[in-house]
């Protein structure tokens, strides 16, 4: 089989992975069980967008969906978007992308029921702080920026890179309104657990005798 041929398909695989895995746990909330459920999900993440950046996410995706579709399908006359760094990068992009898998399955554990796409408090919240969340804060957002830059580094296509970059950064910015969200919710108690974890890496502190 022919190596581009190998890690496009690898790309796909490993996409449709991800996309069981959070299908199967979107289904057991119920509101991200449907098409419609999922619908009014995103159109809520949405409602914190400026129009300016609306407009730049727009062209973005839009400039990465053609790009992607082109990586995908990989004609001869499109090559000026590949990035010539060797195939060891794609192989360590495999290892990226695949390694997050099962500690994105574990959050999704513990998370359970208040997993949402959306920036929303559910029905009788309550603060995780067992598994993953005892170390870091946003164990979700650190398993998918590590599984997404192993798509980057698999494709090795600029629009691509672009596009998932792109991403990362869209997620990366709700870090923060998440976080004064849930002070708002659990007050104090969210503030000690500031206190006690990381954001996105665990908070190793020293002992002072």
């Amino acid at each position: 089989m022919d190596k581009s041929l190998f890690f496009r398909l690898s790309f796909i695989a490993l996409w449709a992975l991800f996309g069981v895995v959070r299908g199967y746990y979107g289904r057991r909330t119920k509101t991200h069980g449907t098409v419609a459920g999922v619908i009014e999900k995103l159109k809520m993440a949405e409602e914190d967008m400026g129009v300016g950046f609306k407009a730049i996410t727009a062209v973005i995706t839009a400039v990465g969906a053609v790009g992607l579709i082109l990586y995908l399908l990989s004609p001869p006359w499109w090559t000026w978007t590949l990035i010539p760094l060797g195939e060891w990068v794609q192989w360590l992009g495999i290892a990226a992308a695949l390694a997050p898998i099962p500690f994105i399955i574990w959050v999704h554990h513990h998370l359970d029921k208040q997993w949402s796409i959306a920036l929303e408090i559910q029905q009788d919240h309550r603060l995780i702080t067992t598994g993953p969340y005892r170390y870091v804060r946003h164990p979700m957002y650190l398993g998918i920026f590590v599984y997404t830059a192993g798509l980057m580094m698999i494709s090795l296509d600029l629009l691509v890179i672009l596009f998932f970059a792109f991403s990362i950064w869209v997620n990366y910015r709700r870090i923060p309104r998440e976080e004064q969200m849930l002070i708002e919710e659990f007050g104090e108690e969210y503030i000690e657990y500031i206190k006690a974890s990381g954001r996105l890496l665990p908070r190793f502190q020293r002992d002072h005798t």
